[in-house]
């Protein structure tokens, strides 16, 4: 049962908090001592909300789960995990993460809260609206960096970094959004109801837009730190 839960809170997918040292990296913070430890303490801290997230939308989403070709294999939808279990881990786990995360800082702590919050809004409903869906995707990895730069109180981390971040999330969102309907192909709407919306030449023509903004966003910022 603990392996089921573990595995149903992603682990392979906690690399995506990663995105909290980017601060770090580009604030030439790296290799000092208080800053990393800070830095290490809010990716495991987020590791344990990333992995509520996971509970929280393999509970929401387990009929359709149960529908994917590849899904209906995760401990929810095959019952080899409870829901109870889950229910019970996704109430626990927040009760210690997120006063933690505001004994480590206050704002880390308040994104750490509103992290939380869109991500279960995004589970209950707002998966569910087109656009926004990928934005609130691209939202994510905003605040990983946001709570990176309040953990250790940025002074060089220029602001066309959240919008290369957005862009590059947005890029991210927006491949998730293809690879599915070209794996799931006539079933994309039945394993997500959202996928009927989305079309390959769309999401093409998306992709390519962002690819550039990302790229410009990138080279402005290159310029203003000259």
């Amino acid at each position: 049962m603990l392996t089921a839960l573990i595995k149903t809170m992603r682990p392979t997918q906690w690399t995506k908090n990663g995105f909290v040292f980017v601060p770090l990296v580009f604030d030439e913070k790296l290799f000092r001592v208080e800053p990393l430890t800070r830095t290490i303490a809010g990716f495991v801290l987020l590791c344990f909300i990333s992995g509520v997230v996971y509970l929280i939308n393999d509970l929401v989403d387990i009929e359709q789960d149960r529908q994917h070709p590849t899904k209906r294999r995760r401990p929810l939808p095959s019952g080899r995990l409870s829901k109870s279990v889950a229910l019970a881990a996704a109430m626990v786990i927040p009760a210690f993460a997120l006063p933690l995360g505001f004994l480590l800082d206050v704002e880390f702590g308040l994104i750490l809260t509103g992290y939380l919050a869109l991500q279960i809004a995004y589970s209950l409903w707002l998966k569910n609206q087109v656009i926004i869906d990928v934005i609130v995707i691209a939202a994510g990895f905003v605040l990983r960096v946001a709570a990176g730069v309040y953990l250790i109180d940025a002074e060089r981390f220029s602001p066309w970094l959240y919008l290369f971040t957005t862009l590059l999330a947005l890029f991210i969102g927006l491949g998730k959004r293809r690879q599915e309907i070209v794996l799931l192909k006539n079933q994309a709407s039945n394993a997500r109801a959202i996928l009927d919306h989305y079309s390959l030449p769309f999401l093409d023509e998306m992709m390519a837009v962002v690819t550039a903004s990302t790229l410009m966003t990138y080279a402005l910022y290159t310029f203003s730190a000259l």
